[in-house]
């Protein structure tokens, strides 16, 4: 296997698991030359679970992009300075594996637990400002609330790194707090280590897992129903069913039609199951126009659009934890990227449980939006409005993201805030709605994680 296809392999293995999104990449230098390749900036041109050999980028250590089409990673100037620096370690990895993220956020170290993967913990490192430095000698080094790096020899010592991190970090969320833990000592380790050298099991696991490049789920969606609004808003609703964001059938996604006084809205159907003709069509009076029967939740939707001119797309959700921590008094810190605007911005609210129905309700509920882009009905759900699909979408799962990833991180001791100019970073380099939706839609249908949880 060519170095290439080794790196795009690693990185379909990484979205097989769900541990490397937009921001993430590999890369490694060619040895005895200043060439490095590098996965290119994930964006809806090119996605972690879509990438090919062919899509690898070759770079110059003076960071310019010497082959292939597509921007180089926003975090890649890492990569650049460790290479620079010398020494073995000549492959780098960045990507966001989920519990070891929570872990991060927390600034919890984590405890050698288990056999083969505790040989991570007892040099994981948290960047200061200097990742390199950290790299250089760190099984694996935390960027709280941004992403994990790893380095070594090849894209497999990094993948390796980063699947037994997370391993390690779903073992420690189990007894995160308690006191009086034993761990494994790092000589015990070292010794398996010894006793495993030789073996290429792992090899022949990380194969095992590479599904190869995937077309795009969307593609084939579109080439049986047509390229339309209504085929978008059902792959809307399976990409939020993908990521457990909702019930999943008393939810619904709305859109404004370019006629006056007419939008759609999906119908009570499972989500994961929606296909395009069960999108109902409605008057901004909430009449029933065409389609199948429009669910009661049409009056909300109806008389929101016809209020708010600048909406376009309206997503409501059952979220899990949305719904419970709109219940509580947690206060949540700017700690983690993904989610970060709309999930710690102030949430309106209204304060009763209702089905939204009444006009008097309704009232209340709209002048709680305001002219902002969320909403809560307190014990029932949170409706996201936008001006595109893919913005009110991706929102609806960010913000829930964001919220679990709170919640996992208290498991190990609570998030805390990043800086400001980590912040700014993030804003600065985030990507768009639009290649977001595309990252979410592509897990449509896509083979599911191993039993083990990662």
């Amino acid at each position: 296997m060519s170095a290439a296809e080794t790196l795009a392999s690693a990185c379909r293995v990484l979205a097989h698991h769900g541990m490397i999104d937009l921001w993430g990449h590999l890369s490694v230098r060619v040895p005895g030359s200043d060439a490095v390749l590098v996965t290119p900036k994930f964006s809806r041109a090119c996605l972690p679970r879509t990438i090919a050999a062919s899509d690898v980028l070759v770079a110059g250590l003076g960071g310019a992009v010497l082959e292939g089409q597509g921007e180089l990673p926003a975090q890649f100037d890492t990569d650049l300075a460790l290479y620079r620096s010398g020494g073995k370690r000549t492959a780098c990895a960045f990507a966001a594996p989920r519990y070891a993220m929570a872990a991060g956020i927390a600034g919890h170290p984590l405890k050698p637990l288990t056999h083969m993967e505790s040989s991570v913990s007892y040099d994981l490192a948290f960047e200061d400002g200097n990742p390199v430095e950290k790299l250089q000698a760190a099984a694996a080094v935390h960027q709280p609330g941004v992403g994990v790096w790893s380095a070594g020899m090849d894209a497999f010592d990094c993948l390796t790194a980063l699947y037994h991190l997370e391993y390690l970090a779903q073992t420690n969320a189990i007894i995160a707090g308690d006191a009086g833990m034993r761990g494994i000592p790092r000589e015990d380790s070292d010794k398996l280590w010894r006793q495993f050298s030789g073996h290429h099991h792992y090899h022949e696991f990380f194969a095992s897992l590479d599904p190869g490049p995937m077309k795009h789920p969307y593609k084939t969606f579109v080439s049986s129903h047509g390229d339309g609004l209504k085929t978008a808003m059902a792959f809307s609703c399976r990409a939020l069913w993908e990521r457990r964001t909702l019930v999943a059938f008393l939810e619904h996604v709305s859109h404004r039609l370019p006629e006056e006084n007419r939008f759609l809205m999906t119908a009570s159907k499972n989500f994961s199951d929606m296909q395009p003709q069960d999108c109902c069509l409605l008057d901004l009076e909430a009449n029933w126009l065409g389609g199948p029967k429009p669910p009661g939740f049409k009056w909300f939707h109806a008389q929101l659009l016809s209020e708010r001119r600048d909406v376009q797309a309206v997503v409501h959700t059952h979220d899990v934890y949305g719904r419970v921590y709109a219940l509580s008094a947690r206060k949540l810190a700017p700690s983690y990227r993904v989610g970060l605007d709309v999930a710690t911005r102030e949430l309106p609210l209204y304060s009763r449980c209702d089905l939204i129905v009444d006009p008097e309700v309704r009232r209340q509920t709209l002048d709680a939006l305001a002219d902002g882009p969320v909403v809560h009905e307190i014990g029932h759900g949170t409706d996201f409005v936008a001006d595109t699909l893919e913005q009110a979408t991706v929102a609806a799962i960010q913000r829930e993201a964001f919220l679990e990833m709170d919640h996992l991180a208290r498991q190990f001791g609570g998030a805390k805030a990043l800086p400001d100019q980590v912040l700014q970073k993030i804003r600065n380099n985030e990507a768009n709605a639009e290649d977001w939706w595309w990252f979410y839609a592509a897990e449509v249908g896509a083979p599911k994680r191993s039993t083990a949880g990662l």
